[in-house]
C-alpha cells in the first residue's frame, strides 16, 4: 500500500499512519484509471470515435468522462474528510496528508482543466489542425526558468 509515490509527501516530517494509508488506498481505489482515461483523450480521439462508431459514440464518451470526473472529485472530498486527523487537541492534517491532498486536488484541476478543452475543441469542431492555433492551447502549469507554459 505504501509506495514511492508516497514517500516524497512524507520528506522531512512524520510517515502516514495505518489510518492515512488506508484512507489513501480507498481513495486510490475509487479513481483507479480516471485520471488517465481522461488525460489521454484527445479532440482527435473524440472526431475518430464519432467518424468510427457515429456522434452518440462520442456524446457518450463525454458523459462517461463527465461521470468519472465525478466519480474523482466525490473520492477526493472522502478523502479531504477521512485524513483529517481528530484528537482532543486540534482538528488538522498531517504534513503528508497536505501535501498528498494538495497534490491529488491539483492532479483533479488539472484533468478538469483538460476534459473542458477536449470537449470544447471538439464541439467547436477546432481539433482538425490544433498547430496552427485555432484554438487556444492547453496549459496545465507556468514554467519560470525556462520561460514558458506546459501542459502534462
Amino acid at each position: 500500500m505504501h509506495d514511492d509515490t508516497l514517500s516524497h509527501h512524507e520528506f522531512d516530517t512524520e510517515p502516514f499512519t495505518t489510518t492515512e494509508l488506508t484512507a489513501i488506498m480507498g481513495y486510490r481505489t475509487a479513481i483507479e484509471g480516471i485520471p488517465d482515461a481522461i488525460m489521454e483523450t484527445t479532440p482527435a480521439e473524440m472526431g475518430a470515435a464519432a467518424t468510427a462508431f457515429g456522434p452518440a459514440a462520442a456524446k457518450n464518451l463525454l458523459t462517461d468522462h463527465c461521470d468519472a470526473l465525478n466519480t474523482w472529485f466525490l473520492a477526493l472530498d472522502q478523502a479531504l474528510a477521512e485524513l483529517l486527523t481528530c484528537t482532543t487537541e486540534s482538528t488538522r492534517y498531517s504534513t503528508a496528508a497536505g501535501r498528498f491532498l494538495t497534490a491529488e486536488t491539483a492532479a483533479y484541476h488539472r484533468a478538469r482543466q483538460h476534459f473542458e478543452h477536449t470537449t470544447t475543441v471538439f464541439l467547436l469542431g477546432r481539433d482538425t489542425a490544433p498547430l496552427t492555433g485555432n484554438y487556444p492551447r492547453f496549459t496545465s502549469s507556468l514554467n519560470l526558468p525556462m520561460q514558458c507554459f506546459e501542459d502534462e
